[in-house]
């Protein structure tokens, strides 16, 4: 049977869809494999009513799903995007049914009845028949695909790797890091070895959220800023550790740190050097201009709503003549179409409409209200009649450095008290000692000590005076109150007393930065120690050599001298370097190893399909219609890159 002419590759991946024709050079669609509704669409659902039949297609235009790289701002719709995946197995086929409708418009099918193009599709790693079946029963049932083709994605980025060497290897272990799972499948002879294929149930995903979860720690109060830059932080910044308690020892060095933090300077609304500098006339003159502008907004809004009212009304009322003129079923077309149930609800909608023109209109005849602002502004402290406002301002500032002045004393004081040799606590101590003396102590009749009495006496409390002198560490309510007040009158009327405007700034953009340190290594190690993220499973490491110690020395050699890294996470840098040195400590002494990267690790597997969709036997490779009919859905034709066919036992 001849080849296919043209054959549509679609490698469904968990985190992004690739899709393109195979004898393209690079797919014609690549995409984030999610979809989601805008919030105004979902609204529409929700207040939909199933007797508006004569909308409906109104609706469909209006309430569409956005999928992939038709949404136009991901962030903000992050907390309700959809996948049809769960972890790296397709569960929600309606969502996948909806991607596949996506796919089809944008590779020019719509409007077509079928699809009528054999379809190759790659699938997870021992993906259950019950996922095949009905992707299968999907794809020729409703979309009429006259053949399909399911393969691995690891498999066929081999492949791919397999055609840039001669000699071709035959034997190579994988290692397919994915969004949801990481892969270790060794293959022998070109076939893959399925029962000793071992899964770390850590990818790109976990790494991504494992750095969300630390930055929300380190920063709770920007969760918002946070979500939103955790993949482009996992992407452009983290790297794989040579040696990861090397690395953390650095990062403890304060100098290391300083050089090789990065800061990320979130947006915020900074003080202006010009608003800073302003008198206090100047301020309240701006705050007048900004006062008058929102009120004209507000008067125009309602001007606005007030003519809508009143058309509203004048609806309300015609509709009211109607009964009144026993014009009855045009009454009743206007209640149904107004979405009004009866005469009583008519006549109480038209009282509310027309009180709350009333009222609108009492208040714009009607003295206006003095804003919060102004409010604000008269209740605050003015000049004593007859005293100049610079005199005024000069005794309150000094009256504010006399409890600045104060404040630092007594916090020296404190200070002086923790030193054993300073002259405070030297008299502090002199003062208990004498106290202690015996010769303040008097005998009782029978020859013991007894209580001297010292406190009955007002006088004796002046030794407690004198030690609590030196021990007044204790800030007043009311000072600190006064402090307050003379800061705010002087921030209102003197333009000179804000001399920290540019330290403030500089605070404030701190408060608003991210430092992005250890994280870059700490997030990705966690492919080598799956318990910094509470799981139980061994490293990847670990793994490698498990799945190497399940084949005799032989075959273990050749599959070491092909170690093939692919997959997305595979372009962390230092991974290759991290993986050598672990290789170097699991193998044998003195004997040798290779490790080869993905010249592509995103793109490999949909091009390796690709070149096994131009092979002149790939029409051997398809399972066609009547397969499907005669053989049942779960079936598939089995292949080089393919899972094996197990049916699923009959009861």
């Amino acid at each position: 049977m001849p080849a296919p002419k043209r054959v549509l590759v679609i490698d469904n991946g968990s985190y992004e869809c690739r899709v393109g024709w195979h004898d393209s050079k690079k797919p014609e669609l690549r995409f984030r494999n999610v979809l989601t509704k805008p919030r105004k669409d979902r609204k529409k659902d929700n207040n939909q009513q199933p007797e508006a039949t004569g909308i409906v297609e109104e609706y469909k235009g209006s309430a569409e799903i956005q999928v992939g790289n038709d949404i136009v701002n991901i962030e903000a719709v992050r907390a309700h995007l959809k996948s049809p995946f769960e972890r790296n197995v397709i569960t929600n086929w309606n969502h996948q049914e909806q991607i596949f409708d996506y796919i089809f418009t944008k590779m020019q099918f719509e409007g077509e009845t079928s699809i009528n193009h054999p379809i190759l599709l790659t699938e997870a790693l021992a993906n259950p028949n019950m996922c095949r079946r009905q992707m299968s029963e999907l794809l020729f049932e409703c979309y009429g695909v006259p053949s399909v083709c399911y393969g691995i994605d690891a498999l066929y980025s081999w492949q791919h790797h397999r055609k840039q060497h001669k000699p071709m290897p035959q034997d190579a272990l994988i290692i397919s890091f994915g969004y949801s799972t990481t892969h270790v499948i060794p293959v022998l002879n070109g076939c893959m070895q399925l029962e000793h294929v071992r899964r770390l149930n850590l990818g790109g995903f976990h790494i991504v959220n494992y750095l969300f979860r630390l930055m929300h720690l380190k920063y709770p109060v920007h969760l918002a800023a946070i979500s939103s830059r955790m993949e482009k932080l996992v992407h452009e910044h983290c790297h794989i550790a040579l040696d990861y308690r090397e690395e953390l020892l650095k990062w403890a060095n304060l100098d290391y740190y300083e050089e090789q933090i990065m800061k990320i300077q979130l947006p915020y609304n900074a003080v202006t050097a010009t608003n800073a500098l302003l008198t206090a006339e100047q301020k309240l003159e701006k705050r007048r201009e900004l006062a008058m502008r929102l009120l004209e907004i507000k008067n125009r809004r309602e001007r606005e709503k007030l003519e809508e009212d009143e058309q509203h009304l004048e609806l309300l009322q015609s509709v009211r003549q109607l009964y009144e003129n026993q014009k009855t079923q045009k009454f009743e077309r206007a209640l149904q179409q107004h979405q009004i149930a009866n005469l009583e609800e008519l006549d109480k909608l038209a009282s509310t409409v027309g009180a709350r023109i009333k009222r609108v209109k009492e208040r714009a005849t009607g003295k206006p209200r003095p804003s919060k602002q102004q409010i604000k502004l008269d209740k605050m402290p003015k000049p004593p009649e007859g005293m100049p406002q610079a005199q005024w301002l000069a005794e309150l500032r000094d009256k504010r450095a006399e409890l600045l002045r104060r404040k630092q004393e007594r916090h020296q004081q404190r200070q002086e008290q923790g030193k054993r040799h300073t002259h405070a606590a030297q008299e502090r101590m002199r003062i208990i000692s004498t106290l202690a003396r015996s010769e303040k102590r008097r005998k009782a009749n029978n020859g013991e000590e007894e209580d001297d009495g010292f406190g009955m006496n007002d006088k004796d409390w002046d030794v407690y005076k004198r030690i609590n002198r030196y021990n007044d560490d204790s800030d007043s309510d009311a000072e600190n109150e006064q402090l307050l007040e003379y800061e705010k009158i002087l921030n209102h009327y003197d333009a000179g007393n804000e001399d920290n405007n540019a330290q403030t700034a500089q605070t404030a953009a701190e408060n608003y930065q991210l430092h992005f340190g250890v994280e870059a290594i700490r997030v990705p190690e966690i492919l080598f120690q799956p318990s910094m993220v509470g799981c139980s499973e061994a490293g990847l490491a670990e793994l490698i050599a498990f799945v190497l110690k399940l084949f005799n020395g032989d075959e273990q050699q050749r599959m070491a001298d092909h170690v093939y890294l692919t997959g997305s996470v595979a372009t962390f840098p230092g991974l290759k370097a991290r993986l050598n040195k672990e290789m170097l400590a699991l193998r044998p002494f003195q004997s040798t190893f290779e490790i080869h990267e993905s010249t592509e690790p995103s793109l490999s597997a949909w091009l390796g399909a690709c070149l096994q969709a131009r092979e002149p036997n790939f029409a051997t490779k398809l399972t066609t219609r009547k397969q499907y009919e005669e053989q049942g859905a779960e079936y598939f034709t089995e292949h080089s890159a393919s899972n094996l066919y197990f049916p699923t036992p009959k009861d």
